[in-house]
């Protein structure tokens, strides 16, 4: 099986490739350990000496990041034609910085393709502000590119074109949602639902010790000053306008200004990292927001991993989930595992896994009551905490993979145990 992954190869490195990426390294963690087929990946590293590091990767614009996009295509198409069709299974992890779809298929490669999110959904959402409906988009797209300037066209094939080959020419397509799957049936009516395969992803094991735990997060407590009175909100992802975090510092000063503002001090940690295209601008304007509240202590630790991140669930009361778009959030289940109740705004992700008895999805309008009332009553809030940690303990990145597995070897006869 071959694994052809843009963002793979950073395991380990403290970089904020997103979701795409952690799911790439925990696949292949998983298959090291079970062994299902002999598996080669496929990442940057084809590029020899122009291969980017994961930091290059994050600071990219838009430019710099389709120029890669089209190189990567190139270099990881042409290593692929090295194999035997005959013999060999493709795995891609990503459409816009996927191979030439079109050129594999011809070969006689079959493919599979993971959506960790819906390239043109999200242009729609994040790009056109949610005024038009992806399919609106494609169609748009279709009777205007051959009138668009050259760079323009380009980066727009990386999207619309990439999408819809990946579609065409892969045997399935691995999607974390049902939401997202209705999306896509609705935008390429020529898709047969069958194609398309709903597989949520579910929590990696984690080895730590509750001692260990318990003494990071003391460390925690001690490195930043938080009071033990203190309530704490929590976010986790990359700094990016779609993460909408700006939404939350937009509540919370709002909340600043009503009666009902706890009388306990609030901390709001922002764990992240800035990434890809607008996120150096973005955590700017982050830090102006932040600067502007009075009465919340918001802290920015950069990218958190390992034990660091599981003593930040463990100091936190609530998650916050402020995401524009999201179409699963590995994350927000992490947080759930770990016992948080959590807040999100409406979106795939939310819709997957959100549930009444831990938990909000509300429109950004209504994130400050929703934290608000989480936080305002202690015995409902480890009541949720409960109902989170159960729910999420029985979501299994194990058995996703295994599933994945399966999905392959029905696609490739010839793949056998090494």
């Amino acid at each position: 099986m071959l694994y052809i992954a843009a963002h793979g190869g950073f395991a380990g490195q403290p970089v904020a490739l997103g979701g795409g990426a952690a799911v790439c390294n925990l696949l292949l963690a998983e298959w090291a350990r079970t062994r299902p087929f002999p598996c080669e990946l496929i990442g940057p590293s084809i590029l020899g000496a122009g291969a980017p590091s994961g930091q290059d990767l994050i600071a990219y614009g838009e430019s710099s990041y389709a120029q890669f996009c089209v190189d990567f295509r190139r270099a990881a198409t042409a290593e692929a034609l090295r194999h035997d069709p005959a013999r060999t299974v493709i795995l891609c992890n990503d459409v816009s910085e996927g191979p030439d779809f079109a050129r594999l298929a011809a070969a006689g490669f079959r493919m599979v393709t993971i959506y960790h999110v819906d390239v043109v959904a999200y242009v729609a959402a994040i790009y056109g502000r949610d005024w038009i409906r992806p399919e609106t988009a494609i169609r748009l797209y279709s009777a205007a590119k051959r009138w668009l300037p050259g760079p323009l066209r380009g980066m727009a094939s990386l999207i619309f074109d990439q999408q819809e080959q990946s579609l065409r020419h892969s045997r399935a397509a691995v999607v974390p949602s049902g939401a997202m799957r209705d999306v896509m049936l609705r935008c390429y009516p020529w898709l047969g639902a069958e194609r398309i395969h709903v597989l949520p992803w579910g929590v990696a094991e984690e080895n730590w010790t509750e001692a260990e735990v318990k003494a990071e997060t003391a460390l925690l407590r001690r490195e930043f000053g938080v009071p033990a009175e203190a309530h704490v909100l929590l976010t986790l992802s990359r700094i990016s306008p779609e993460k909408g975090q700006d939404l939350l510092l937009d509540a919370l000063r709002d909340w600043e200004r009503r009666p009902d503002f706890p009388s306990r001090p609030l901390w709001l940690f922002l764990c992240g990292d800035a990434a890809y295209m607008q996120g150096q601008r973005f955590l700017q304007r982050l830090r102006s927001l932040a600067g502007g509240l009075r009465r919340t202590r918001v802290v920015f630790p950069g990218y958190v991993t390992g034990l660091r991140k599981r003593a930040f669930f463990s100091l936190a009361d609530v998650y916050v989930f402020p995401s524009r778009h999201e179409s699963y959030g590995l994350t927000l289940l992490e947080a759930l595992r770990n016992g948080l109740p959590a807040v999100c705004l409406e979106h795939h992700g939310a819709q997957s896994v959100m549930r009444d008895e831990f938990g909000y999805v509300v429109k950004a309008s209504g994130l400050r009551a929703a934290i608000a009332r989480i936080l305002s009553d202690d015995a409902e809030r480890a009541r949720m905490s409960r109902a989170a940690a159960a729910y999420a303990s029985e979501k299994s990145f194990a058995r996703s993979a295994a599933q994945l597995a399966a999905l392959l070897h029905s696609f490739g006869d010839r793949l056998r145990n090494p």
